[in-house]
């Protein structure tokens, strides 16, 4: 299997043609290809047996006032290095139209929705041109990430319909559920096409709680906007501002303490520990076995009660600024939180062992919600949901961040892709930070916990960041702008990418176990709504 610079050798060999210049970005190599010609060379890049590119993320800017052009990026992760590698397309002018990649990536096929709803850009070829995060009430020609659409603009509202996929025959129904439901929950649509018992068809239709997030970022400077970033997701505070943290660090060229850089992943270990635990209750829960969903809900209110200890926030907000942290913990700090993590990783064991030992349960779950290897690789699919179903990515260990280069991980992966496979990530996860944490109080060194920054980066210039949340990957592009403003942020939750694929989960499953399906994802609508 190839590494990044291999694939850069092989695409100039089978494409030179094609490609109009080829620049390092933090050490990920660019290659800017003609408009005309990028479908192709995705296609090459995703499908050749010996580079096997994922999308990862797939992005647009609009570079006006400073050049009148709008640029469109591809990033790929590549199957066995796990390298990252960059395409890049321009939009000259007032040309709106480029290539989909969609009919040769189906990963591709909401990130150019989203690109055409936020920009007016056009994916020619896309083989589905219904609305994604505009509504149909939003006015026709409205496209808020372009330059010249003001942020507070106050839309009218429009009538319009969005057109669901239909499958018509004899004794097929339809059942909608949502997208307002009965209980605490955010707004989602899931629309059911049965013949009978088993589902048909499930479609989604999501963004009801768009908040112009992306938009946010442009008002704010770069060392700013970390408490906008803490609330893209609530539940993933750490992951999301961490993410934009090393993202202006690597802007400003600054050296984060490594001191910092072990609280940093201490906190990230916590929000892991504490959304996995609750996340399993729940799981027993939609199994109406409530013993489990209550010493899980327990375990979890423990870990929430020692973050608000330590942080004055129980989900650990304002812990991370740019440069590094907000806070330090002493040694005694550290000390009580892995007693009191040991005591709960044998609780949890004893939690666990009678969650497998019941056969009632596992019949629910076992074969249920599949999602089959081929799909997850179809979707890129990342996180607990990809390595439920043999997906064998984490970016802790394959592009080590805050102190992941020196405390290697125990990435668990299964690949039969059912919900008790769902389950038993977590649980593994759950165990491994119980590890991790123990090893952060024996390694951290002392130190400063924060550096300040010293020149302002160069306007257009911009960084990728990743950070491995506790759902999956998150990845944060800032560019700057001018007078230490953002131009542009592209935000990508792992929601965003598995949405879709749980869709293909439901299929032969019968409705009444759709939340289990469901609460086995855990997906967020606000991380993916932006």
């Amino acid at each position: 299997m190839a590494d990044a610079q291999t694939a850069v050798t092989r695409l100039k060999g089978a494409y030179g043609a094609s490609i109009v210049e080829m620049t390092p970005i933090n050490g990920t190599p660019r290659l800017r290809v003609k408009k005309e010609d990028l479908p192709q060379v995705a296609h090459y890049l995703h499908t050749h047996p010996n580079l096997r590119g994922a999308l990862s993320l797939l992005w647009a800017v609009d570079h006006r006032p400073r050049e009148s052009r709008y640029e469109i990026c591809y990033l790929f992760t590549l199957a066995e290095r796990k390298d990252w590698l960059l395409l890049c397309t321009d939009l000259q002018g007032d040309d709106r139209l480029f290539g989909s990649i969609t009919p040769h990536i189906h990963a591709a096929q909401w990130y150019e929705r989203e690109i055409r709803d936020l920009f007016g850009l056009i994916p020619a070829g896309h083989p589905d041109t219904r609305r994604l995060v505009r509504h149909e009430h939003w006015p026709k020609g409205s496209h808020p990430l372009k330059k010249d659409f003001q942020w507070d603009t106050v839309l009218e509202r429009t009538q319009g319909q969005y057109e669901f996929r239909q499958i018509e025959g004899e004794g097929v129904f339809e059942v909608p559920v949502g997208p307002i439901h009965a209980g605490i929950i955010e707004p989602g649509h899931f629309r059911f096409s049965v013949a009978g018992e088993p589902i048909m068809q499930l479609e989604l239709r999501h963004f009801w709680k768009h908040r112009g997030v992306e938009k946010l970022f442009e008002q704010q400077t770069l060392t700013s906007a970390v408490p906008l970033a803490e609330r893209v997701s609530g539940d993933t505070t750490v992951g999301h501002s961490l993410a934009y943290c090393q993202a202006v660090e690597s802007l400003l060229g600054l050296e984060v303490p490594r001191r910092a850089r072990y609280l940093r992943t201490l906190f990230l270990e916590l929000e892991r520990l504490s959304n996995n635990l609750g996340d399993i209750g729940a799981m027993c829960n939609d199994t109406a076995y409530a013993l489990p969903h209550a010493h899980c809900g327990r375990m979890k209110e423990q870990v929430m009660q020692l973050n608000d200890r330590l942080t004055g926030s129980r989900f650990l907000r304002g812990t991370n600024r740019v440069g590094g942290l907000a806070l330090d913990l002493s040694a005694e700090q550290l000390a009580a939180v892995v007693g009191e993590l040991d005591a709960l990783g044998r609780d949890f064991s004893e939690v666990g062992s009678i969650i497998f030992a019941n056969a009632s349960l596992t019949d629910r779950l076992e074969t249920t919600g599949v999602l089959s290897e081929r799909t997850a690789w179809d979707h890129a699919v990342m996180g607990v949901i990809g390595r439920a179903s043999g997906i064998d990515r984490d970016l802790r260990r394959d592009h080590p961040f805050a102190a992941f280069d020196e405390l290697p991980v125990k990435v668990p992966l299964y690949r039969y892709g059912d919900v008790r496979a769902r389950l038993r990530v977590r649980g593994d996860e759950i165990h491994e930070s119980i590890r991790l944490i123990r090893e952060i109080r024996s390694r951290i060194p002392q130190g400063p916990i924060a550096v300040e920054p010293t020149r302002p980066p160069a306007a257009g210039s911009w960084a990728l960041s990743a950070v491995e949340g506790w759902r999956g990957e998150i990845l944060y592009v800032v560019m700057a702008g001018e007078q230490g403003k953002i131009h542009r942020c592209k935000v990508r939750d792992p929601s965003f990418v598995n949405w879709p694929a749980i869709q293909w989960a439901a299929l032969g499953n019968i409705i009444p176990d759709f939340p289990l399906i469901n609460k086995s994802f855990n997906l967020s609508y606000a991380g993916n709504d932006l």
